[in-house]
């Protein structure tokens, strides 16, 4: 009489008393905890999928990066002309 759920109360783990709303939040913390990884995954393999299509240089075109990289002082006005003369053929 009075119990609720075929005995198990509201805990949902039995009468456990303190350890069964502690359970309750560990196993949802770890529902939603591999749900986010698997949402990560998923963006990371569709990223991939979209970059491999639209360029065949993941890291974007050579000749591009050889401009950057002059941009920012990384390499000289002649190290630029060497690599743009290589890319060229």
């Amino acid at each position: 009489m009075g119990v609720c759920c075929g005995g198990l109360g509201w805990g949902g783990w039995g009468g456990m008393g303190l350890i069964g709303p502690i359970l309750n939040l560990v196993f949802f913390a770890g529902v939603l905890g591999v749900l986010g990884l698997g949402a990560v995954w998923v963006i990371r393999r569709l990223g991939r999928g979209e970059t491999a299509r639209s360029s065949p240089h993941p890291g974007g075109e050579p000749l591009e990066i050889a401009r950057r990289r002059l941009a920012a002082g990384e390499i000289t006005t002649e190290e630029f002309e060497e690599i743009r003369g290589r890319l060229r053929g």
